[in-house]
């Protein structure tokens, strides 16, 4: 423990109010005005809400996304509120709640909404994490705070009767968050209300927030439901179920929901294809991918699954070129569009592909 943090614990008796310089939007949903209320904590659980002492900023990653969904660079010194829980990125950081907390402890900031471990992997790009040092977790009426507490309670009822686009990729990156931007804008733009939800990720306000600038009339993530991210499930269904009935009841003309990382890897983004009912309710299939051999994974795998039902384009960085819209049309006989340049093209697949339902005849 270093002489500082000695210091400002001598000098802070448990429970002490203590304001912080900047709140991650990880914390978005809690109530956190004026003072807070600190004790230090010796288990860490996932979702546990601390105060955080940041000790050295990494310039290529030194951002922290606020409540309010704006970045701010970080600087030494300050405090900062965050959550404990997991990320696995491709490409970016790993990490985990350590198995134990005392004050003073190094720990890292694992992304820009202010979810906080201990760094596993760092990325070769990236370097090495910002790195903070736990003071305390803070106290909600008279407990330590977790992001469950604050959280939308699970719905278990069958779902509405209400179509669904999914859009999914075969990593982060590829393209996912612009069509959805796209779509979300486009059929806006034309009278329809769209709503939209981030399933799986870690949690950031980002993606979230550009579908709600766009024209999505209600918004929702799997951060809402009280995680800091899906590493610790063993399946999305419930969390996506739910969120299809809270989008739900303001009876838009569909939901848009976003599969965040890829299908394969450490959120589960698979998972939630193998919930029967729920796939009964998507309408249509955005598959995003950066390339061809990416592409084919992604529809051998969609295939042995059995998800043939719904309709299927491709976008994403692959559709960066006619050649690769060219190949996926020749040989696989499946739509390609990419968002930028054939917006038109993907928002006449779907709606085309929901005709079916009244709500939009």
């Amino acid at each position: 423990m270093s002489q500082e943090t000695k210091t400002f614990i001598e000098s802070t008796p448990q429970s002490e109010s203590i304001y912080a310089d900047l709140i991650g939007s990880v914390a978005c949903r809690l109530p956190l005005e004026g003072a807070l209320q600190i004790d230090p904590e010796s288990h860490a659980r996932h979702g546990d809400v601390v105060l955080v002492r940041v000790l050295e900023v990494n310039q290529e990653y030194d951002a922290l996304e606020t409540p309010e969904g704006s970045e701010t660079s970080l600087k030494g010194g300050e405090l900062i509120v965050g959550a404990l829980g997991d990320r696995q990125a491709l490409h970016g950081f790993s990490g985990k709640p350590p198995d134990h907390l005392v004050p003073g402890v190094a720990l890292h900031l694992l992304n820009k909404g202010g979810v906080i471990g201990e760094c596993t992997a760092f990325h070769r790009d990236l370097g090495w994490p910002t790195k903070v040092e736990y003071l305390g977790t803070l106290v909600h009426q008279g407990r330590a705070a977790n992001l469950e507490d604050f959280a939308l309670p699970l719905k278990e009822d069958p779902l509405p009767d209400i179509p669904l686009v999914i859009v999914l990729g075969t990593c982060m990156d590829a393209g996912k968050t612009s069509v959805c931007k796209k779509l979300v804008s486009s059929f806006s733009e034309k009278g329809f209300r769209i709503n939209a939800g981030k399933v799986a990720g870690v949690a950031s306000h980002r993606d979230v927030m550009a579908m709600k600038k766009h024209g999505a009339q209600e918004t929702l993530s799997f951060h809402d439901f009280g995680l800091p991210s899906t590493i610790q499930l063993n399946t999305l269904a419930p969390i996506g179920r739910s969120m299809v009935h809270y989008l739900a009841q303001s009876k838009p003309h569909f939901i848009v929901l976003e599969m965040g990382d890829g299908l394969l890897g450490g959120y589960h983004g698979s998972s939630l294809f193998k919930d029967p009912e729920f796939m009964k309710h998507c309408m249509a299939t955005i598959l995003c991918a950066n390339d061809l051999m990416g592409t084919w994974g992604a529809l051998q795998w969609m295939s042995q699954l059995g998800h043939q039902r719904s309709p299927l384009l491709v976008s994403g960085r692959v559709t960066d070129s006619a050649e690769g819209i060219r190949y996926i049309e020749d040989e696989w006989h499946l739509p390609a569009a990419n968002a930028f340049d054939c917006a038109g093209k993907i928002c006449t697949f779907v709606q085309e592909s929901l005709m079916p339902w009244s709500k939009l005849e």
